[in-house]
């Protein structure tokens, strides 16, 4: 568990041990120290918790908030459940004013734009420092935003990592052979993709054997780091998708749609329901798919790590976001109710809590405890979660730039898939917006 006795836990076993030494010498002194009066005495605390509205999330508070009431009998948790387009406009404006929740859930491209120092409270040494956390956990969860060196300033919880998995209709695979579990490069994906794809008379696809609509942006940037380019320079800022490695990045990609043909425009105006109804064999939509297709839409599915290009210089793999807590910087005032916001964001990141998520959710977490925990193989999704973060995070790495609508950028990319701009055309305007975004941002952070 990522914090196994809390600051109350300890104190009481301190307080407990000492009145027994007190009571076997004098028992007067004893009644005069009696650590439990001084907590009958200890002020109520009103901690308020916001969190990203949605069943995975209420199911695991239900577990964390009696787990936390158990030692922390002056807290009153107000869980706050709030949906995701509301948590996210609603987050940085509060924050800004003053009215923000004393603990709250965010996804790591939400803050990209911000200074975090700014946004969240350091709690590197009150969630036991840098290095032990790290230790923890894998650092590249803690690398999605730009941060200051060796400090914390939230808590990785977990991590869907759109592009950097995929999951598979195992029927599909079985019923044309193909070993997904097995694939060592990335074109053996694409080759299985063209096996599984199914055309009708008129040559149109009528099943995708492999669909990157989802993630073909993400794609974009794993494939340009393992091609040996880059496309952003944290230094100096500077956004780069328009080079010589960069159009071969998307080549490999548009060849996808428009010569292996595994995927076409015409199947579906959205992934994720063709998915659900099986017209789709392979996708990267991300590893949290699996436990929906298979609890909701009776979809037989699997996760499996995206394999590096045959002639990769390194294997590296962009995962999107991770969703994170992080914490109100009002709690330096009030170190009370700040010891309790932290006891109660590193039990939402314990094994016990975690175990709880991989129950019923297919994705990763960043911690590396819950993975060697006993009970990993006793939740559903736990072993499948455990070999897709144990091949994944080792390679994970984040652009750490400062845009946080990437929107736009995707948008172009998407018109040079479909072959309404040229591919040289795309790249220059994704450039072309990310300058001005990282520009305008950069500018904000040093006024």
């Amino acid at each position: 568990m990522m914090h196994q006795t809390s600051r109350r836990q300890f104190l009481k076993v301190s307080a407990g041990v000492g009145a027994a030494a007190m009571l076997a010498a004098c028992a007067p002194v004893a009644t005069e120290m009696d650590g439990g009066a001084a907590d009958a005495m200890e002020e109520p605390i009103d901690l308020v918790v916001w969190y990203q509205d949605w069943d995975g999330a209420n199911r695991i508070m239900g577990w964390v908030q009696p787990e936390f009431e158990k030692d922390h009998e002056n807290v009153n948790v107000d869980l706050q459940a709030i949906g995701y387009g509301d948590l996210l406009n609603k987050m940085l404006p509060s924050i800004a004013s003053g009215t923000e929740g004393d603990v709250m859930m965010m996804y790591t491209d939400w803050v990209v734009a911000t200074d975090i120092t700014r946004v969240f409270l350091d709690i590197t040494d009150a969630a036991g420092g840098a290095a032990e956390l790290e230790e923890k956990m894998w650092p590249a969860a803690f690398q999605a935003v730009e941060v200051p060196g060796n400090k914390v300033y939230y808590l990785p919880w977990l991590a869907g990592i759109r592009g950097a998995a995929m999951t598979v209709n195992m029927d599909h695979c079985a019923e044309a052979g193909i070993d997904y579990l097995n694939f060592g490069t990335y074109e053996e994906v694409i080759e299985a993709g063209v096996a599984m794809t199914q055309k009708n008379d008129e040559g149109k696809v009528t099943r995708s054997g492999y669909s990157i609509a989802s993630s073909q942006y993400q794609l974009l940037w794993s494939l340009i780091w393992q091609m040996g380019g880059d496309f952003f320079d944290k230094e100096t800022g500077v956004w780069s998708h328009d080079s010589e490695v960069g159009e071969a990045a998307a080549q490999i990609l548009h060849d996808i749609y428009w010569v292996h043909n595994s995927v076409d425009f015409e199947l579906f105006t959205n992934e994720y329901e063709a998915c659900t109804q099986q017209l789709v064999s392979i996708w990267g939509n991300g590893a949290w798919t699996m436990s929906v297709m298979t609890d909701v839409a009776d979809v037989p599915a699997d996760n499996i790590v995206k394999p590096p290009l045959a002639n990769a210089v390194e294997y590296v793999l962009y995962p999107q976001h991770v969703a994170g807590y992080g914490l109100s910087k009002r709690l330096a005032e009030d170190s009370a109710k700040l010891d309790a916001a932290v006891d109660f964001a590193l039990l939402i990141v314990s094994n016990g809590a975690l175990l709880q998520a991989l129950d019923f959710y297919s994705g990763v977490v960043p911690s590396k405890g819950v993975y060697n925990d006993p009970g990993i193989g006793d939740v559903k999704y736990g072993l499948v979660s455990k070999r897709v973060a144990e091949g994944m995070w080792p390679h994970a790495r984040y652009p750490q730039d400062h845009v946080a609508q990437q929107g736009p950028a995707a948008a172009e990319f998407d018109r040079a898939m479909r072959q309404e701009i040229s591919i040289h055309d795309a790249l220059h305007a994704m450039d072309a917006y990310l300058q001005e975004q990282e520009d305008q941002a950069r500018e904000r952070l040093a006024a």
